[in-house]
């Protein structure tokens, strides 16, 4: 796995890696009106710059803060990102706040329903 230097922006910091089955970036702080477009930065570049035939864009949310409605949208546009380029989202580590958050908008079961961190990576069957 490669490990690309961690960037921080408006309150988030992102980390990334990569490996040939998957993209993964760490947040850690909050992501809001603020730093939505610092998320969307990084993930456009480590997608850009994966490695081999990775299929998983990984979000590791562990560490997350506060996510407001700019928020979701910019975790939504990095779906959407993702897809066009043929990955799987996956968030993991998702905090009981951001859970919520995804449920009450009806947007949970875009981003879950894969393996978790340290495990093959497949989809659900």
């Amino acid at each position: 796995m490669t490990i690309d230097p961690s960037r921080t922006e408006n309150g988030l910091h992102v980390g990334t890696a990569h490996s040939r089955q998957a993209v993964l970036l760490t947040l850690h702080g909050d992501l809001d009106h603020d730093s939505g477009e610092h998320l969307l930065a990084v993930a456009d570049r480590a997608l850009s710059e994966r490695e081999g035939t990775a299929t998983v864009l990984r979000l590791d949310c562990r560490e997350l803060g506060a996510v407001d409605s700019m928020g979701l949208s910019a975790l939504l546009h990095v779906h959407r990102r993702a897809a066009q380029d043929g990955l799987f989202l996956q968030l993991e580590g998702i905090p009981e706040r951001l859970e919520r958050l995804l449920r009450l908008t009806g947007t949970y079961e875009h981003f879950t329903g894969y393996a978790t961190l340290g495990e093959e990576i497949a989809p659900e069957q």
